[in-house]
């Protein structure tokens, strides 16, 4: 996992104060499922406020005389369609991150700027593929974007925001990743940039985009949402997109509905415009052949190059003049409370207040100090590359301090530091240029663990005498409810770990990862854990997969999935779900391999990724594996652990007929090492050692390596 640290500066947080309206919400790829939240949540909206209802219907029946006026009103077509006049809209783009690859380049924001403005000008290099009847209704809507360069309070800025924020996966709830970072929304077009966006719930796919409608839903989440591989036409965006979501989801900001009505296949749902022909749902294919009429739109049919279709982008490559002259309507005011502060973007007075007006000079801006690299936990001896993500404006100079590691300090852009000490470590940058420079301490991020693990094998967990987490296992709580040790249900004892999944969690993902363990002298493993899960609805996507990791967490492999009802030991259960005894079944995960033999640091992680499932539980998490040495040559070695039971000291015996490297180890009950010595190399010979007198009342088991293998006694501590 790639991590970037970043702050926001000078611009506050904004709480949500309502639930938004969504203008579009597109599936991947094209998206195989027939599904868009956007006629479902307007009308939510509207019956969360029905007088609203009542205000949109007056707003669109005044804007469309409005217009109308307008548009046979030779002495006021300036301030229309066909004017020559270009509206120029100010865009700030808020980039929510992880520092993955969602935490996008200037490069690929830019070229969705351009994509933009050729789009909205009808510069695309794409119109020839326009069908010859629809070329003359197809036209320039003189509208531009750029970026700011000026922030609200007059700052200079280079129009990104960068923010680090798990709320980038899901963006769920959805409008919750605006509060993280907004700008005035009647002096900028918001775009926020994230990971991933919530479908709705019981539903799948991927959803690209969404915008607000304007005049619906507040002030201060007006804006479209993104995500990352679904913004500009390159870096990490979608080939077959072509930068065209942002030209949709820009269309329904500035007052577009859907082509077809937002009826489904009725034929008896309107755009509101009048030269787009009535179809019978969207189009979700890559390009369909022309003519394809639906609706009785022929001999034409319908217009599936149109933006405000779900033709893949690079089958889209116009807006109708009467989507235009619509779009310039709500610009300038026409629809009344449809116009949600639009007519002020483009005026003489914001765009030098947003540093965006034709004559403006961009200028060279502090750099504001951030930066990622590979991984937050590591072990001991590993070397990461810190990779300078700073922003704003471009750094002359990097200062970077690393306590913990070697070098210490460097004054490199991207430097490479190794971590040989366990530890908790901060990170500190500071960047300049000549217009100044800022400084940024990351706390504790850099999380270094002892190469070898803490536990042994055989391993049994069956949270009874834990508090979970604790500082042995680890949580990843993406949002709602989390992993929490619980007496609700257990499959042996009184106490498990679950997920309370039926509370109306949103969709998302969460996560537990287990200590590491040591199994440097052990082979054909296992690992068996006891689930109880119950969908609560046949269409239950829910998900759990096991990974394995050799390198404390930076590396993951998958050794363990299901979803939906093959997770479900219970079936269906549409009330919250407690298990009964017969309801839990042992789950095995994939961990024989050679891949973990002899290896002195592994660790696991259960993810669960949950929607519309019901509560899910685990107890009882076992590992195993073949640890030993032949019979006779563990019988030469005469092991000897006495005296047994012991009240106070112990002595370990035992003899060599050679020289071999030895280690010795104790490990209680639960498979946890509570003492160890060292390896070392002795000659043929008997040999004595103490174990400490500070063991707790209990059984342990002495084990004793020779050269890689291993055999043991058990001794009771009794005093």
């Amino acid at each position: 996992m790639n991590l970037f640290f970043t702050r926001v500066l000078g611009i506050a947080a904004v709480s949500i104060l309502m639930l938004q309206i969504p203008g579009y919400t597109q599936t991947a790829a094209e998206l195989t499922n027939d599904w868009c939240v956007t006629h479902e949540m307007y009308e939510q909206q509207l019956n969360i406020n029905p007088e609203l209802r009542a205000k949109v219907e007056q707003w669109e029946k005044e804007g469309q005389e409005n217009m109308n006026k307008v548009l046979n009103n030779k002495s006021t077509q300036s301030t229309q369609k066909g004017s020559s006049v270009v509206k120029i809209i100010p865009v700030v783009f808020h980039v929510i991150h992880e520092g993955g690859p969602e935490n996008i380049s200037r490069a690929q924001l830019e070229n969705q700027i351009d994509i933009l403005n050729a789009d909205f000008r009808r510069l695309n290099a794409d119109t020839s593929a326009t069908p010859a009847v629809f070329k003359p209704l197809s036209g320039d809507t003189e509208v531009e974007f750029k970026i700011a360069t000026l922030d609200p309070n007059g700052n200079c800025t280079d129009g990104v925001v960068r923010v680090y924020s798990s709320l980038t996966n899901s963006a769920s709830p959805r409008d919750l990743v605006k509060g993280l970072s907004y700008w005035p929304s009647n002096k900028y077009l918001n775009i926020w940039i994230v990971k991933s966006i919530a479908p709705s719930s019981g539903t799948v796919g991927i959803v690209a985009g969404y915008a607000q409608f304007p005049g619906i839903g507040s002030t201060t989440t007006d804006g479209v949402v993104f995500r990352h591989d679904f913004t500009g036409a390159i870096g990490t965006a979608n080939a077959s997109n072509a930068g065209r979501t942002a030209t949709h989801e820009v269309g329904h900001w500035l007052g577009l509905y859907h082509i077809w009505g937002d009826d489904g296949t009725a034929c008896t749902g309107s755009d509101q415009v009048s030269d787009t022909p009535n179809q019978a749902g969207p189009n979700q294919t890559t390009c369909p052949s022309w003519p394809k009429i639906s609706c009785s739109n022929g001999p034409n049919g319908e217009m599936f190059t149109n933006y405000m279709d779900y033709t893949r982008g690079n089958c889209q490559n116009m807006f109708s003049v009467g989507q235009s002259n619509r779009m310039n309507a709500v610009l300038n005011g026409s629809f009344g409370g449809l116009a949600a502060g639009r007519p002020n973007l483009y005026t003489p007075a914001n765009l030098i207040a947003t540093g965006t007006d034709p004559g403006s000079t961009p200028t060279l801006c502090a750099p504001v100090a951030a930066f990622n690299f590979q991984n937050q936990t590591i072990c001991e001896g590993t070397s990461l590359t810190f990779t300078d993500g700073s922003w704003n404006g471009t750094p002359d100079t990097w200062s970077w301090s690393f306590p913990g590691g070697t070098p210490s300090t460097s004054s490199d852009q991207n430097p490479f530091i190794t971590y040989n000490t366990p530890g908790v470590y901060d990170v500190t940058l500071t960047v300049s240029n000549v217009a100044g420079s800022d400084t940024y301490t990351a706390t504790g991020i850099i999380k270094v663990e002892p190469a070898v693990g803490s536990y042994g094998i055989p391993f049994a967990e069956s949270f009874e005498n834990i508090a979970f987490p604790g500082t042995d296992w680890q949580i990843e709580n993406e949002n709602g409810n989390t992993w929490e040790q619980n007496t609700l249900a257990a499959k042996t004892g009184a106490n498990s770990i679950y997920i309370n999944n039926y509370s109306g969690n949103p969709p998302g993902t969460d996560v537990f990862i287990t200590p590491a363990y040591n199994l440097s002298w052990s082979t054909a493993h296992s690992l068996t854990f006891e689930l109880a899960f119950a969908i609560r609805s046949t269409s239950s996507t829910d998900q759990l997969k096991v990974y394995a990791s050799t390198t404390c967490g930076q590396i993951w492999n998958i050794r363990y999935t299901k979803a939906g009802a093959s997770l479900a030991t219970a079936g269906l259960v549409s009330q919250p779900f407690f298990p009964t005894a017969g309801q839990w079944a042992t789950q095995s995960a994939s961990i024989s391999s050679s891949s973990y033999n002899n290896k002195p640091n592994v660790r696991f992680k259960f993810e669960y990724t949950q929607n519309s499932g019901n509560n899910i539980f685990i107890d009882d998490i076992n590992i195993d594996g073949t640890v030993g040495i032949d019979e006779s040559f563990a019988e030469s070695l005469n092991l000897n652990v006495y005296p047994n039971p012991a009240q106070s000291v112990a002595t370990v015996s035992f003899n060599l007929e050679g020289s071999h490297k030895v280690y010795i180890d104790v490990i209680d009950v639960m498979g946890k090492v509570v003492n160890k010595i060292t390896e070392m190399e002795l000659n043929a010979g008997e040999y004595q050692f103490e174990l400490p007198a500070n063991l707790a009342n209990g059984l342990y088991s002495v084990r004793l390596f020779i050269d890689g293998r291993s055999t043991s006694k058990n001794i009771l501590i009794n005093q």
